[in-house]
C-alpha cells in the first residue's frame, strides 16, 4: 500500500527484503527476484490489469505484437533496460505520462487506436515510432525536461513513415525536435507549438536535412528504414522536400511566417539538390536563385550582390574608359553615376564609354542590374511582410 493514487493503491504484498515494504512490482532495487517479477507482470497480463503505474522494469522487457484490449497506463513506470512494444495495440488511452526510458523505446510499427501520452516522459536512447499508426490523438509534451529544472537531454526519435487514422493526429509542444526523423510522415497532420528545431546557418532545418548533409553521397545506409528499398540520394531529397513542403503549409496556416519563410528556403534547397543537373551546374536556374537571393529569403545577400555588381561594373568601366565632359573626372564615381542611369533607363548626357569593352558593360547594366534590384526588394519583401 506504498503506492496510492485516485482513490486505488496497490494490492500486492511486500516484496521480501525490499527496505521501502513495495512489492515485487514497484520494488525500485535493481537486484530484485526477476523470475516473481516475471511471473508477477505474467499475472496481471493475463487478468487484462494493465495498470503499471509506478512499476520498476529491473531489465530490458518485450511487450512486442501485445494487443492491449483496455486502457494502458505506463505512468512514472521506469524501465532500467530497453523496452519493446514493437507491433503492439493499443485499443484504448496508451498513458506514459513521467516515464522513464534508461535506453531505447521501441514502437515500431505499433498501433495507437485510442489516445497516446508522453507527457513529461524521459527517453535516454532512441525512440522508435517507424511505421506506427495513429488513429487518434498523440501528444508529445516536454520530452526529455525534468519538471522545475531548465535541464534537458536530447530526445531522439524516429517517426519515419508513420501512418494516421482518420482522427490521427500528433501534437509536439514545449521540446527539441533537433534530432527527431520525420522522413515519410505527413506533417500536415502534426501540431507544432513552441519547439525547437536544428539550426543551420541562420534558418531553421529538419533533422532529416542534417542527416543527409553528414552521409552525403549516393549511398545512405542506415537512414531510411528497412521497410522503404532503394531510396537513393535523390528520392531522399524529394521526401525531406516534401517534408518542408507540409511545415510551410502547418505554419502559414499558423500565421508564423517567419518560420514559413526558414521551411521554403529548405523546400527549395531539397528541390535544387534533388536533381544532379540543379545541384552541380552552377549556372542553373536554381543554383542562381540560391546564390543570388536565397531563394527570395536572403536580403543581404541580394544586397551585397547588388552592391558587388555595381562596384565591379563600376571598376571595370572605369578602366575601359569613358567620355565626360572637359575637365571632369573620368574614375569610379562617374562610371556608376552612368551605369544607374542606363539601369533605370535615363540616357546620359555627358558620358559615354568609348571602348567596345565599356559599351558591352553599359549594355549588361540595362539587365543585370534591375534584375538584381529586383531580387533584393523581393527578399526584402518576404522576411519584413513575415515579420508583421
Amino acid at each position: 500500500m506504498k503506492y496510492s493514487w485516485e482513490g486505488t493503491y496497490c494490492e500486492y504484498p511486500p516484496a521480501a527484503g525490499d527496505p521501502e515494504g513495495l512489492c515485487i512490482l514497484h520494488s525500485l532495487k535493481p537486484e530484485k527476484d526477476k523470475a516473481a517479477f516475471e511471473q508477477a507482470l505474467h499475472d496481471k497480463l493475463a487478468q487484462e490489469d494493465y495498470d503499471f503505474r509506478k512499476v520498476f522494469f529491473p531489465g530490458p522487457i518485450s511487450f512486442i505484437g501485445h494487443k492491449f484490449k483496455k486502457p494502458v497506463t505506463f505512468q512514472g513506470a521506469r524501465f532500467s533496460g530497453w523496452a519493446n512494444f514493437r507491433e503492439a495495440e493499443f485499443a484504448d488511452l496508451a498513458d506514459f505520462s513521467a516515464a522513464r526510458f534508461a535506453l531505447a523505446a521501441v514502437f515500431e510499427k505499433a498501433r495507437f487506436s485510442g489516445q497516446a501520452l508522453f507527457k513529461n516522459t524521459e527517453i535516454m536512447g532512441e525512440a522508435d515510432f517507424r511505421g506506427a499508426t495513429f488513429d487518434s490523438r498523440a501528444v508529445f509534451h516536454r520530452i526529455n525536461e525534468r519538471p522545475g529544472t531548465s535541464e534537458a537531454s536530447a530526445f531522439s526519435a524516429f517517426f519515419q513513415y508513420i501512418n494516421f487514422g482518420p482522427w490521427g493526429l500528433l501534437r509536439f509542444q514545449d521540446l527539441s525536435l533537433t534530432r527527431v526523423s520525420f522522413l515519410g510522415a505527413d506533417l500536415r497532420r502534426c501540431e507544432f507549438h513552441n519547439v525547437h528545431w536544428h539550426s543551420h546557418r541562420g534558418r531553421q532545418v529538419v533533422y532529416d536535412e542534417m542527416l543527409l548533409r553528414e552521409k552525403g553521397g549516393p549511398a545512405l545506409a542506415g537512414f531510411a528504414p528497412a521497410f522503404e528499398p532503394g531510396l537513393n540520394y535523390e528520392g531522399l531529397c524529394v521526401a525531406v522536400e516534401e517534408l518542408y513542403r507540409y511545415l510551410k503549409l502547418n505554419f502559414e496556416k499558423e500565421g508564423d511566417q517567419k518560420q514559413a519563410g526558414d521551411f521554403h528556403y529548405g523546400e527549395m534547397e531539397m528541390h535544387r539538390r534533388a536533381n544532379p543537373w540543379r545541384r552541380w551546374f552552377p549556372f542553373s536556374w536554381y543554383n542562381l536563385y540560391w546564390a543570388l537571393s536565397g531563394y527570395g529569403e536572403r536580403p543581404l545577400r541580394a544586397l551585397g550582390w547588388l552592391l558587388g555588381l555595381i562596384g565591379a561594373m563600376g571598376l571595370t568601366l572605369s578602366h575601359e574608359g569613358l567620355k565626360t565632359h572637359p575637365g571632369m573626372g573620368t574614375g569610379l564615381g562617374p562610371a556608376v553615376v552612368y551605369l544607374l542611369q542606363q539601369a533605370t533607363l535615363i540616357r546620359p548626357e555627358w558620358a559615354e564609354p568609348v571602348t567596345l569593352g565599356g559599351q558591352l558593360i553599359g549594355a549588361l547594366s540595362r539587365l543585370l542590374i534591375p534584375a538584381q534590384l529586383a531580387l533584393f526588394i523581393l527578399a526584402l519583401h518576404s522576411r519584413l511582410g513575415r515579420r508583421r
